[in-house]
């Protein structure tokens, strides 16, 4: 009998230690290195990150007459980008991905998108409201957007929406 004593005493006193040290591993996560906020310097910009300096060049104005006006002005806007070959078929995917979905593939205004707006269409890429436009006019559009039309400043860099501008020229302009 007093070894069943004996056996029960250190089962409890065995039982009673594991519950108030606790196994080794509990102290794990406590344990850890972790990094605090703000203890470590900010890593590097990494390739095709936003910068925080510098930006977009074109003014915002913030009315409509202060839009029409600023459009009007980007009219002296050189194309820094040639309509090579490879413009155009940069210029053909970026359009595809963002525009064709308003435009259509035929620049009609008819894409499913386009289709579904009530009050206004897309406006006609072949008609010559856009066609005799100066590039820097359709590249603010692309830039700040206009009434319906969203802008694009954020998903396209300069270069893409020259290359898009380089593709409507050949794809819907006038080739006479």
């Amino acid at each position: 009998m007093t070894r069943i004593k004996n056996a029960m005493a250190t089962l409890l006193l065995l039982g009673y230690a594991a519950a108030t040290w606790g196994y080794p591993w509990d102290q794990d996560m406590v344990d850890q290195p972790s990094a605090k906020p703000q203890e470590s310097e900010a890593p590097a910009e990494p390739p095709g990150s936003v910068p925080v300096t510098g930006g977009e060049t074109v003014p915002a104005p913030t009315t409509l007459t202060g839009m029409s006006d600023a459009k009007d002005a980007a009219a002296a806007i050189p194309n820094p980008v040639p309509a090579t070959p490879e413009s155009i078929a940069r210029g053909q995917y970026f359009f595809e991905i963002n525009c064709l979905v308003c435009h259509g593939a035929t620049g009609l205004g008819d894409g499913p998108v386009g289709q579904k707006f009530v009050e206004k269409a897309p406006v006609d890429l072949n008609d010559a409201y856009t066609q005799d436009q100066a590039d820097g006019q359709i590249f603010f559009t692309l830039t700040r957007g206009r009434e319906l039309m969203p802008f694009y400043r954020d998903a396209l860099s300069p270069d893409e929406r020259w290359d898009v501008i380089n593709y409507i020229r050949h794809e819907f302009g006038n080739h006479e």
